[in-house]
């Protein structure tokens, strides 16, 4: 092997990783992005995260418990939950469609979801 075919082969490889890294931020920013709270299992608030530019936080009272959800950007998260084993805080940032935290204590959820309403896969 020549020090050309290695340059060659050291050449496809980062168009192929450069090609990846393209995808992926098309394939993310390619719909918008909305923040579902649910409470419950009922649909407490609905927001667009392409609207929301700045950061925001939206407390959630129910008869369960207190959570606090933050939203920065394209991104959002539970910071608070008065829950004793803090799972959803833990979750982090949600920041690609379908990505969900829950606090079942609290039976509080967030869920990102786009506007794109096509079905991937339909499993029998």
């Amino acid at each position: 092997m020549t020090k050309w075919d290695k340059v060659l082969i050291g050449c496809i490889i980062m168009a192929s990783m450069f090609g990846l890294f393209i995808v992926k931020k098309i394939s993310i920013n390619s719909d918008n992005l909305y923040l579902v709270i649910e409470v419950d299992g009922k649909e407490y608030k609905k927001v667009s995260l392409e609207a929301a530019q700045e950061q925001q936080l939206i407390e959630v009272n129910s008869k369960e418990g207190h959570n606090l959800i933050e939203i920065n950007g394209l991104n959002a998260r539970i910071v608070e939950a008065d829950c004793k084993d803090q799972l959803c805080v833990k979750m982090g940032w949600l920041n690609r469609a379908n990505q969900t935290s829950i606090c079942l204590p609290n039976k509080v959820s967030i869920k990102l979801i786009t506007n794109k309403s096509d079905i991937d896969i339909i499993s029998y």
